[in-house]
């Protein structure tokens, strides 16, 4: 099955594609070159990242450019962490199409999971579809399920972070506010090496300040703890590692590579977000 990857960061579509290769040898990947207005040339399957797009918040007009695009092919779609707008796209208006929405950051079972769902099915010649009942056994009405309506909550801005403004913002936080993870990674940054942070034997982060990217397989309610919480940043480790091989051990640990300025950015926003919930633990 051929597999468009448009809309992607090189550093994406080389993780990407070694995440095909490893898990869905079927599947043979093809990258559309870089720009906006790129048509999409045919594929049986795309793997298409809103914002690399242009399509990064959800409007009217912008859900009709996609499908135009799309032209009725099946589409894994990548929307951008922490906005939410997308959440008002119903895919199943579109029933001859299948279309899934994916949100990053994402692992490698999501993804894969996604692209099995995604992709063309032909039908089993062997199946057969139950036939709905046209009359109501004892005349009760029969029970619809009510559909979840698309979130109404503001979507939440990330503002990137240069190395130079995250030490910057890092020190001038309070002394009293708790500030540990941050500094120690302003401290790591410094040093210009690709490290590895062990949070739980499970959750991780790799940083490359050479190549500016980052990569994370922890889930978001960790990483908040962890920048507000001086106890439990005691316990992280951080240890340089290979920089050639870091890419690919991003890919092993099913890690979603983002720019190392937005990785920043989000840490920031973890930790001056106090009025979230603390009881979150890591496990």
């Amino acid at each position: 099955m051929n597999v468009a990857l448009a809309g992607l960061t090189a550093r994406e579509e080389t993780a990407l594609t070694m995440l095909i290769s490893k898990t869905l040898p079927h599947f043979q990947c093809d990258s559309v070159p870089a720009g906006r207005q790129v048509t999409l040339p045919p594929a049986d399957l795309y793997v298409l990242d809103l914002t690399g797009r242009g399509l990064a918040r959800w409007t009217q007009e912008a859900e009709e450019r996609l499908l135009k695009s799309l032209d009725g092919a099946p589409a894994v779609l990548v929307a951008p962490a922490f906005d939410q707008t997308w959440l008002a796209f119903d895919t199943s208006r579109s029933k001859n199409q299948s279309l899934v929405v994916l949100h990053k950051p994402y692992g490698i079972e999501d993804m894969r999971t996604a692209l099995v769902k995604a992709a063309p099915q032909k039908p089993s010649p062997v199946e057969r579809v139950a036939p709905v009942p046209t009359t109501v056994p004892n005349g009760v009405a029969p029970k619809v399920a009510a559909k979840p309506k698309p979130s109404t909550a503001a979507p939440v801005e990330i503002a990137p972070l240069s190395v130079a403004e995250f030490q910057t913002r890092v020190g001038a936080l309070p002394a009293t506010e708790p500030k540990l993870f941050l500094s120690k990674l302003v401290e790591a940054l410094s040093l210009r090496h690709t490290f590895e942070v062990r949070v739980t034997f499970v959750n991780r982060l790799i940083f490359n300040p050479e190549a500016q990217w980052a990569a994370s397989n922890a889930a978001l309610p960790v990483l908040q703890t962890l920048c507000q919480s001086d106890e439990l940043a005691a316990d992280i480790s951080m240890d340089d590692i290979d920089s050639v091989d870091s890419l690919a051990r991003a890919s092993r640990l099913g890690m979603h590579v983002e720019s190392l300025e937005f990785i920043l950015g989000t840490l920031m926003h973890h930790r001056l977000s106090r009025a979230s919930d603390p009881s979150h633990q890591l496990k």
